[in-house]
């Protein structure tokens, strides 16, 4: 994948956590960080209690971005659909 900032190419990776993985609208830090809790939030990786949850995300080494694209939900390890 090509960094959509700098067009230099991107190494394909993870992104684990053992909470659910999510982006919250805003920039202060919540202290409950499960989506459903907030208005306007994305669930990135559904929790699974034995996995915990990770996406699949792409670095940037060169302008150090990371990217991950949810649209379809495939990035999502612990989704329901195939990866």
């Amino acid at each position: 994948m090509l960094c959509p900032y700098c067009d230099d190419e991107m190494e394909k990776g993870l992104i684990h956590s053992p909470q659910e993985l999510n982006w919250i609208k805003g920039e202060k830090r919540k202290f409950f960080t499960r989506a459903f809790l907030h208005k306007e939030s994305v669930v990135l990786s559904e929790l699974s209690m034995i996995k915990g949850s990770a996406c699949i995300a792409y670095n940037c080494p060169s302008c150090q971005k990371i990217v991950i694209d949810y649209a379809d939900g495939s990035m999502d390890l612990n989704g329901e659909k195939e990866n």
